[in-house]
């Protein structure tokens, strides 16, 4: 392996590890912040029974922050298989058609599986 692309690999794996840590630290607020609306929730729907206001609110909130845990161990997921292909050997390959992920997309997205072309032959996900 050339010293160059040994270099850019320890460069993504850095960002992939950053990013990840990241992505855990927010995981992890948004579960505090939704156990402590579970109980706030709790005692809003006891004084909230006659408007019902607050309680409709904190249940959308539960539900918002559900969904963005979701997408965020997605997230975590796509990172953690980068960083195995980066241990294999095998990252920066495209999976659809095998060519070299230009470094431009690994910059922007260092956890990313496919080229542009074939990712965008893919559509909307």
């Amino acid at each position: 392996m050339s010293r160059k692309r040994k270099l850019d690999l320890e460069k993504y794996q850095q960002a992939l590890l950053t990013k990840r840590e990241q992505i855990k630290e927010n995981i992890q607020r948004l579960e505090g912040e939704s156990s402590g609306r579970d109980r706030l929730s709790r005692e809003t729907a006891k004084q909230d029974f006659e408007g019902g206001g607050d309680a409709a609110l904190e249940s959308m909130a539960r539900s918002q922050n559900a969904a963005m845990i979701g997408n965020l161990r997605d997230m975590l997921t796509s990172i953690d298989e980068a960083l195995q292909k980066i241990e294999d050997g095998t990252y920066g390959v495209c999976e659809w058609c095998g060519k070299n992920i230009p470094k431009k997309r690994l910059d922007a997205l260092p956890e990313a599986t496919m080229c542009t072309a074939c990712r965008s032959q893919m559509g909307p996900m």
